[in-house]
């Protein structure tokens, strides 16, 4: 029967279910979409702030690791003024000393040292050439403070009031703000922020990011201060009407850090999310009507075209081809009864499917291209589809489509009419599969009737004929090969073989279009039903190259026999169980053995003892494994006994069976090649040992220690791995070098070198790190490991008699790698603890 697809009235009370429904989801649509934007409106702001936070925290402990660098550089300074006895420092040497702790304060852009009048005494790095003291300082020198520190025309400053012989007044250090900014975060993350240092009456100290900006952010800023939103300390985020804002109280300082962040970048891309957002719901509702609209159209139209399928079932139901009739949307809405017959199935399993759950996946693309082309058309279409039934066969069907148009002239549905053309097609492909098979053959093929005449032939019999195929078939073999060779060498063959006896010859034959060629000719009768020969089947195979390529290779094996035996090397031939059948010249004269000596395995009692057992293994593992090649390096004894190296390699050549598979290879002499090769390792060993070695003491060099100190830090971060450092420096050397000569200096240095070797652990590393100053890294020991042995070496070396000068000490700085440290910050906090070694009378240990 024809199904007739459910219909309903938009009116009716489901269409109006759906359309409530429908206007429901859009609503719920809607709420759902404002609340996601009220989230993202509040989590954006929420991560602004937080990364505001964070910037201001990295500005403050940057800003806060600069000032205390400048204090450190002022200490220093001045104590190594206020240790200064004698004359007066000259300017050159006071610039000198600022210039050498500036080096050692990167934080700095520069160092300045006034008298108690105000007036320039020396001064190193950026604007060096200023003289005037900044007004911050003259006032701290007015109210007696001893440190103390200000801000100056954009500039943060920390000055030392310093009392030395001819050097009092005080030393000024100004902070490096580019060095700052370089250590804050960076990234889209942190785009368009505001930073800036204040001072207490909020007067700004512009460091990064604030540009024109700056006056309107202060102005803001005094806005939320009035009603008192930052009067506390710590790091505090308020969201003002234009800018978030950040304010952190920067560590016994009274500077503070700011930073701000406009709420428009902030939100910017939320506001486009809004806009599509609205743009996208807007679009929605217009499609949603759209779709309702074009639905009860859709609803009217295949309730019409249902009507007309069913007065079309009652006229081809019976039609013995099998019929299927689909929709505008291609699913199926009716069959006849030869259609289920043809392909197994039920009504129930292939209405409302669509006719594609017959395809195979066989049918070329084209045709399905060549079908939707006349269909959009609207014209009918004819071709062929591969299908595949309900029990997995699979039939070619020439089919037919044609629209159906209803009483408006539009099409209704489609019309298919299909007829089983699969033994047809069968049979066709036989005969081109065995048309094709013959032609493409490489032999000559002929079929040749019992008078004498040619009935068919293949490609390859016209191309060695160099005729046409009108020339050959339906003509007589005695006019292809002439009237002698035909009746003397073919014709008694051929009567063998139309009498039941089948021949096969090798002869040389000559062809018109291949010249001479040496062919294998077989000939076999082919009988009817009733088993009379009905015809001769000849077949040519042309083995000319195999022919010639049998007399190359006799040829070229002599040729290889006799130049093996003039070659400057051993060329030698094995069988697969790796015994050799072949040696030339070159073996007996190099091994001082006869050729029969050397047949079998007799080359192996010249190899050298330490070496035969390690290529024996490696020959016997290729011939094993039945590898391609194989090769090695060893030593022979020569005829006089001496070791001589030499290059193995062979190639295995296959065979028709295992036991005609050989290996062919060469041993080639590379004695001087080894020799030259071992002497330049040693010198290149010599040469690594002098690039990493301190050519006075023995130790490793500075440069060997910097790498030895990088991997320390790779395998601590990587692995967790501790170790500590110790820095030393021998206790007024000067006086050695000035008092006794360079040559005492370098035994001293040379003596304690030794005493740090002898008296540190196999796994520590001392190093000479320049002049008298010496590195030592102790891996796998904290804090205390390190300290006690620092504390032992110096006891040592204290007690250690030194040539010519006898006793001499030594000042010990430690310190062990901690989170985060760089090889930077470890050699600061040493060099920090040696100078307070120093500092506090030598020959002690101080731990950073």
């Amino acid at each position: 029967m024809l199904h007739r697809p459910f219909h309903f009235s938009v009116s009716s009370g489901l269409g109006r279910t759906i359309m409530l429904s429908v206007v429901l989801l859009l609503a719920l649509m809607a709420a759902i979409l404002g609340q996601g934007l009220y989230l993202d409106h509040r989590n954006i702001l929420r991560s602004a702030g937080e990364r505001l936070q964070t910037q201001l925290r990295a500005f403050g402990s940057a800003t806060d690791i600069a000032l205390l660098s400048a204090e450190h550089a002022l200490s220093r300074s001045s104590h190594e003024l206020e240790q200064h006895s004698g004359q007066p420092l000259s300017g050159l040497e006071l610039r000198r000393l600022l210039l050498h702790n500036l080096a050692r304060a990167p934080a700095l852009s520069r160092l300045a040292l006034f008298d108690d009048k105000g007036r320039l005494v020396a001064t190193a790095g950026e604007d060096a050439g200023t003289a005037d003291m900044p007004p911050w300082v003259a006032a701290g020198l007015q109210a007696g403070s001893r440190s103390f520190s200000g801000i100056a025309q954009g500039q943060l400053g920390v000055a030392l009031r310093v009392s030395a012989p001819g050097a009092g007044g005080v030393l000024l250090a100004l902070l490096d703000q580019e060095r700052i900014a370089a250590e804050l975060e960076s990234g889209d993350g942190f785009e368009g922020q505001h930073l800036m240092l204040l001072d207490m009456q909020n007067r700004s100290v512009l460091l990064a990011g604030a540009g024109p900006h700056q006056q309107t952010l202060l102005r803001q800023l005094q806005e939320q201060q009035a009603p008192g939103e930052f009067s506390g300390f710590g790091t505090q985020l308020v969201q003002g009407q234009d800018y978030l804002f950040a304010i952190r109280q920067l560590s016994q300082q009274p500077v503070r850090a700011f930073s701000a962040i406009e709420r428009s970048r902030v939100l910017h891309g939320w506001y486009l999310r809004v806009v599509i957002s609205a743009g996208v719901l807007l679009l929605v509702l217009a499609l949603t009507a759209l779709f309702l609209r074009q639905w009860r159209n859709s609803s009217r139209r295949e309730r019409q075209i249902m009507n007309d399928l069913a007065h079309l079932h009652q006229a081809i139901e019976q039609m013995p081809s099998p019929i299927v009739i689909t929709d505008l949307n291609r699913c199926i809405v009716y069959v006849n009864q030869a259609f289920l017959a043809h392909t197994g199935y039920s009504s129930d399993e292939v209405l409302g499917m669509k006719p594609n759950m017959l395809s195979s996946g066989r049918t070329p693309p084209a045709t399905y291209r060549a079908l939707w082309r006349e269909l959009k058309r609207e014209q009918p279409w004819q071709g062929e589809f591969i299908n595949r039934m309900r029990d997995g066969s699979e039939r070619i069907e020439s089919v037919m489509i044609t629209p159906v148009r209803d009483l408006d002239g539009r099409i209704a549905s489609y019309f298919a009419i299909s007829q089983d053309v699969t033994g047809q097609h069968e049979a066709a492909a036989r005969l081109v599969r065995y048309k094709e098979i013959v032609n493409a053959a490489d032999e000559l093929m002929a079929l040749v009737g019992p008078d004498y005449h040619y009935l068919q032939v293949n490609n390859r019999y016209l191309e060695y004929h160099h005729r046409e195929r009108n020339q050959i078939e339906g003509h007589s073999m005695q006019e292809l090969y002439g009237e002698t060779e035909f009746n003397q060498q073919i014709k008694p063959l051929f009567d063998g073989a139309v009498a039941g006896r089948p021949f096969v010859i090798e002869q040389w034959l000559t062809f018109a279009g291949k010249g001479r060629r040496f062919c294998r000719i077989s000939g076999h009768p082919v009988a009817d039903t009733h088993q009379n020969t009905e015809s001769v089947a000849i077949n040519i195979a042309d083995f000319t190259e195999r022919k010639l390529m049998e007399e190359a290779l006799r040829t070229s094996e002599r040729r290889f026999r006799v130049l093996s035996e003039f070659s400057p090397m051993g060329i030698f031939e094995a069988d697969a169980e790796g015994h050799n059948i072949y040696s030339n010249r070159y073996y007996s004269d190099v091994l001082g053995q006869t050729t029969e000596q050397l047949m079998g395995d007799g080359w192996t009692h010249a190899l050298h003892p330490d070496d035969k057992e390690k290529i024996l293994n490696s020959w016997h593992a290729a011939v094993a494994g039945q590898k391609s090649e194989w090769r090695s390096e060893g030593r022979f004894l020569d005829a006089e006994g001496r070791p001589r190296w030499f290059r193995f390699a062979a190639r295995r050549v296959e065979g028709t069976s295992f036991e005609e598979v050989r290996y062919i290879g060469m041993a080639v002499d590379i004695t001087e090649q080894v020799q030259h090769r071992e002497i330049l390792e040693q010198k290149n060993r010599e040469l690594e040992r002098l690039s990493t070695t301190d050519a006075l003491t023995g130790l490793i060099n500075r440069g060997r220690t910097e790498q030895m100190l990088a991997e320390e830090i790779h395998r601590y971060h990587r692995y967790g791995t501790s170790f500590g450092l110790i820095m030393l420096d021998v206790d007024h050397f000067k006086q050695v070098n000035d008092t006794c000569g360079h040559e005492v200096g370098d035994q001293v240095l040379c003596r304690l070198a030794k005493l740090m070797q002898e008296h540190t652990r196999l796994s520590d590393c001392p190093g000479r790190w320049g002049g008298e100053e010496f590195l030592i890294l102790c891996p796998n020991t904290d804090l205390k490991g390190v300290q006690q042995l620092a504390e032992a070496l110096r006891e040592r070396i204290a007690n250690e008699d030194f040539p010519v000068i006898g006793q001499r000490t030594c000042s010990f700085g430690v310190t062990v790698i901690g989170p985060g440290d760089n090889a930077k910050a470890l050699l600061v906090r040493a060099d920090e603890a040696l100078y307070r070694a120093k500092s506090g009378g030598r020959n002690r240990v101080e731990v950073a």
